[in-house]
């Protein structure tokens, strides 16, 4: 049965089978996954107990036109998602969910939002997003398997895309802290006798004269040797938390610790796998071979990644269908339902909340949310540890208030999800004490999620319950020695 169908009783399925699609358009190369998960019920919502990918696309290089590669063309993306239907034998129909991506370099043509919202409204059920260097550097470190090998010991993720590298520290099994730098394999295109077909202009960083080679000219092997080897070093430079100039993306980390395990993924890796075959038409591969000759040259312990090329996204969103109703508070059911809207996480311990305690932590996840998208609403994930007392349920809604009086979306209204029984309280004092005019939809009994996005459902008139549909992108782990 079909999970969107208007017949289908959740209550009456145990076990749910669905198909989910995922697109991942790159600064140098595009492909889709086709997954197959398996949903089992528990008490109270639906996890995935099996993601068994029943279909990938051959990697093609992103299709790229229009004066000066300014723009995406839209028209090779479908055809592709359209191919890989075909040799899948699914249709668009069978298609449940999914995710859109774009990364580095594709993010900045000039028509990359149109594109993501094209390819996204072929399935009601796909999430439409722009990855931005914190969400690419964290979807690699927990594509490559870094996160996961880290809960045994540190591992540093060293990413290395068509148009940027992303470099992630990951201990105890979580992103510690994360940089990205202006290097990537495709940022200049030339041919195996040095003419170059076209640069982007983050490649006058590395050049000798800070210019960007001129298309049809030549470049000599030692002026592109010189050139690879700076961006090489550059790269190691960013591992060891040095500040790398014009080409840092996000601030440096601190230094990484020689000896320390290295997992090297992304587009450029590929070619440190023994199947690499062939020639590239930029510096992919050469750079790869440098970036690695270096870390290994410093002490560090590299590995690369299974499939470092898919180290992104797997193209799945799982899906976790909850229930909230034990104390939820909606002022304004018109609002309803609402989709796609990503979720940022506050935690409060059981210390006194203050003001502007609240306003500095609401700011800091807003300034370090991963998603990029169109939504004008984020939910924030509040979980409330301690008592449940006037003065703490006063200072946290006041310095929500305030908070929101600074967004740049003021006027939109406040969904607050809550794990603690608490929403019914929070949401009258809002509305009722503190007069906020903003509609409020205040749901309780939810689990804490990282990654996701929600759709809120309407009030199901017979329960008073509001159904709440968490998705959460689903990752391909794990790396070859």
């Amino acid at each position: 049965m079909k999970f969107t169908s208007a017949e289908r009783a959740l209550v009456e399925a145990d076990v749910i089978n669905m198909i989910t699609l995922g697109l991942d358009i790159g600064s140098a190369t595009s492909h889709v996954s086709l997954s197959q998960l398996t949903l089992v019920r528990g008490h109270n919502r639906y996890t995935v107990t099996e993601a068994k990918v029943i279909h990938q696309s051959p990697v093609l290089k992103t299709p790229f036109g229009g004066e000066g590669r300014a723009q995406i063309d839209g028209t090779v993306l479908e055809s592709m998602i359209d191919d890989a239907l075909a040799e899948a034998r699914v249709t668009r129909d069978q298609i449940e969910s999914g995710v859109v991506i774009l990364t580095g370099n594709a993010l900045r043509r000039n028509n990359a939002r149109e594109i993501a919202d094209v390819l996204a409204a072929f399935s009601g059920k796909f999430i439409s997003i722009s990855a931005g260097d914190r969400l690419e550097s964290t979807l690699a470190a927990y594509g490559s398997g870094a996160i996961a090998a880290s809960k045994s010991k540190p591992v540093l993720n060293v990413d290395i895309g068509g148009g940027t590298t992303k470099i992630t520290h990951c201990v105890d099994g979580k992103v510690h802290e994360l940089t990205a730098i202006e290097i990537g394999g495709r940022i200049l295109q030339v041919s195996s006798d040095g003419v170059v077909n076209h640069g982007e202009p983050t490649v006058a960083l590395f050049t000798e004269d800070g210019a960007i080679p001129v298309n049809g000219t030549r470049l000599s092997i030692e002026a592109i040797d010189a050139l690879i080897h700076r961006m090489a070093d550059t790269v190691c430079q960013a591992v060891t938390g040095q500040d790398v100039g014009m080409a840092q993306r996000i601030d440096p980390i601190h230094p990484y610790p020689e000896g320390g395990e290295i997992v090297l993924s992304g587009g450029v890796s590929q070619w440190l796998l023994p199947s690499a075959t062939g020639v590239s038409d930029d510096l992919g591969q050469r750079l790869a071979h440098a970036v690695q000759t270096r870390l290994i040259a410093r002490g560090y312990q590299v590995r690369i990644a299974n499939d470092p090329i898919r180290a992104t996204v797997l193209g799945a969103s799982q899906q976790r269908l909850q229930v909230s109703g034990n104390t939820i508070f909606i002022s304004d059911e018109s609002i309803l339902p609402i989709r796609n809207i990503p979720v940022l996480q506050l935690a409060f311990d059981d210390t006194p909340i203050t003001v502007d305690g609240v306003v500095d932590q609401v700011r800091r996840v807003e300034a370090h949310q991963l998603f990029e998208t169109d939504a004008k609403m984020t939910a924030l994930g509040v979980n409330w540890e301690g008592s449940v007392t006037y003065a703490r349920i006063d200072a946290f809604c006041r310095g929500l208030m305030t908070a929101r009086a600074l967004n740049e979306h003021p006027d939109e209204p406040l969904i607050l999800l809550l794990a603690q029984d608490i929403a019914g309280l929070i949401g009258i004092h809002l509305k009722e004490e503190l007069n906020l005019p903003n509609p409020i939809v205040c749901l309780d009994g939810l689990d804490q999620v990282d990654f996701d996005f929600i759709d809120v459902g309407e009030v199901l008139n017979q329960t008073g319950l509001v159904p709440v549909v968490a998705k959460s992108i689903l990752f391909q782990t794990g790396s070859k020695v």
